[in-house]
């Protein structure tokens, strides 16, 4: 099927680890790799190019037009994948940066009702629970629809990649299959039942 066609569900991931052999990143290749026809994964870039958040930046009302274009390219998506690594018991810089600006008035919050699927993995041996539980707090602030399950936490990721940083345990690989069938079937179900996401705005204080 064509990316267009309007039955190919169209998904945007966002890696929340800027390091160029980052685990995450072999998650979502591994998502692009295993995805059926029904489903278009993106990939969003950029996030490391946002300035951190400043009220001084804004301009008549409007963030950053690094951020237009991030916000832009989420509102388009159908439903969002985000793969994150964990930091000090939470999520990165370079994420919580964008979802902050992404929260930021006038601009109706581009989250708001949107499908969202949460993976992750780590080198350590919780895998990124709490990182996860961080950003479903920050989502729940945004009013996204998150998937409740399967849970993906990917621990002890550095055994489970190969030489040249690609997921390779077959466990985690059908683990992420059946994570993108129930994410798409809760995206469809919450797709046909959104309200309009532009019925009201989000006041960032």
């Amino acid at each position: 099927m064509p990316p267009d066609s309007p039955t190919v569900l169209r998904v945007l991931a966002i890696c929340g680890s800027l390091r160029s052999g980052s685990y995450n990143a072999g998650l979502v290749r591994e998502l692009i790799a295993s995805a059926p026809a029904s489903i278009a994964i993106d990939v969003l870039d950029g996030i490391e190019q946002l300035p951190l958040i400043n009220n001084d930046l804004v301009v008549d009302g409007a963030p950053p037009e690094s951020v237009l274009r991030l916000d832009d390219r989420i509102r388009r998506a159908d439903t969002v994948i985000i793969a994150s690594p964990e930091y000090c018991y939470g999520i990165p810089a370079p994420l919580k940066n964008l979802l902050d600006w992404i929260s930021f008035p006038p601009h109706v919050n581009c989250f708001r009702f949107k499908p969202v699927g949460l993976i992750g993995a780590s080198i350590g041996v919780h895998g990124t629970l709490r990182a996860q539980l961080a950003l479903r707090q920050t989502l729940l602030f945004l009013e996204a629809a998150v998937l409740a399950k399967p849970e993906v936490y990917v621990c002890d990721a550095a055994a489970k990649y190969d030489g040249d940083g690609e997921l390779a345990d077959q466990k985690t690989k059908e683990l992420l299959r059946l994570f993108l069938a129930n994410l798409e079937e809760f995206a469809r179900a919450t797709l046909s039942r959104r309200l309009d996401p532009a019925a009201r705005e989000f006041h960032f204080t």
